[in-house]
């Protein structure tokens, strides 16, 4: 049995969908995070931090976000994975998670690459952190992210948006870039529902960056052509007073009642909405999708490819767009056929597949040739 090992940044539960799906196309998986221990992650930030010290409150939390873009922390991160992947002897091939690029490799290992956005795209979606980040910090980013993409043997990327990127900034060769999808965090089925009157549903936990106040300001005007439709927000929003809108706050999806709740949810909608700022894939798509739900997202980033013909798609910042959306799927026979599309299309994204995908660009077979968008 092939030993394929997965190194990442951040929170393992992240790639946990990632490294069932491996498992299920029949290698042993191997988790490899590669950062080191809270002590040493903080001083190797802690100078990012000096510059903004008289920039208050505000600035300090967001060079807290830019840390994690801090030269040292690279350094660090570096020779943690390599101290750990010679502890881990023989593996048959690495997949490399790049999101920002806060490691490198050392040759020897056959790799392929999985991410979904680049690092000029994480500056020119204002993501928060990486809006601020001084041009020669983000250049150096760019050259390592431009390296990673050098050595490996593939790079996958989740949507044609980001693999996009990579092909004008970086100029690799297009029979290198693989786009390879994503997987849900949590897997819902088809319910029979009633569509007659609209109830929309939203979750994120960014309320600001996932436009959760747009969402509101549409719904309100909604409600005056449509008095019986309803919203209810999961997440990160504040507390609302509103007509027809009702508050669930954050749910987790480890605590049984709060599982349910979701369930419930998802199975009482008729359409998903959540028109982000900015959006490098947005799994809760794909999740509405094996519901039977259509959505409604950003026409930016990569939820686009997610949607596809499971729903629409409009500009973040244009609220009359946001409404002519929801009032297109308040009619119940168009959001009806949309959500069929949108489970149909749910099918194409499951980890198992996105395993597969990644299997086969270790493998060296050809990339599946994708559309810009």
């Amino acid at each position: 049995m092939k030993r394929i090992g997965v190194a990442f940044t951040g929170d393992p539960a992240r790639r946990m969908g990632m490294m069932r799906g491996l498992a299920e196309c029949g290698v042993e998986v191997v988790a490899v995070p590669v950062e080191p221990g809270r002590l040493l992650r903080v001083a190797a930030k802690t100078p990012f931090y000096i510059p903004y010290l008289r920039s208050g409150r505000t600035g300090f939390r967001r060079a807290r976000r830019a840390s994690v873009a801090s030269p040292g922390l690279a350094w660090v991160n570096t020779r943690t994975v390599s101290y750990r992947l010679h502890a881990l002897g023989q593996l048959d091939g690495l997949v490399q998670v790049l999101m920002g690029t806060g490691y490198q490799l050392a040759p020897g290992i056959p790799v392929v690459t999985f991410a979904d956005i680049t690092v000029p795209q994480l500056k020119s979606s204002h993501y928060q952190g990486w809006d601020i980040l001084p041009q020669r910090t983000l250049n150096a980013r760019i050259a390592l992210e431009r390296k990673a993409y050098q050595r490996a043997l593939a790079i996958c990327l989740t949507s044609p948006w980001a693999a996009q990127s990579v092909l004008d900034v970086y100029g690799v060769e297009p029979e290198k870039v693989h786009v390879v999808g994503i997987g849900p965090n949590h897997t819902l089925r088809p319910v029979k529902r009633d569509w007659s009157v609209p109830h929309f549903l939203f979750v994120g936990f960014d309320w600001r960056r996932k436009n959760g106040p747009a969402v509101l300001r549409s719904f309100a005007r909604l409600r005056e052509e449509v008095p019986a439709a309803t919203l209810d927000l999961v997440g990160g929003h504040p507390s609302v007073d509103q007509p027809g809108v009702t508050g669930h706050g954050r749910l987790q999806l480890d605590v049984p009642e709060h599982r349910s709740l979701v369930e419930e949810l998802f199975a009482r909608a008729t359409c998903f909405v959540m028109p982000s700022l900015s959006e490098a894939v947005g799994i809760p798509f794909v999740e509405a999708g094996t519901a039977g739900l259509p959505s409604i997202g950003p026409r930016s980033g990569g939820s686009k490819y997610l949607i596809g013909n499971g729903g629409l798609t409009v500009e973040p910042n244009d609220d009359d767009a946001l409404l002519q959306a929801m009032r297109r799927l308040s009619n119940g026979a168009i959001a009806r056929e949309l959500g069929a599309a949108a489970e149909r299309r749910s099918r194409f994204f499951t980890w198992p597949q996105v395993g597969r995908r990644l299997l086969d660009a270790l493998e060296g077979k050809a990339a599946e040739p994708f559309s810009r968008g």
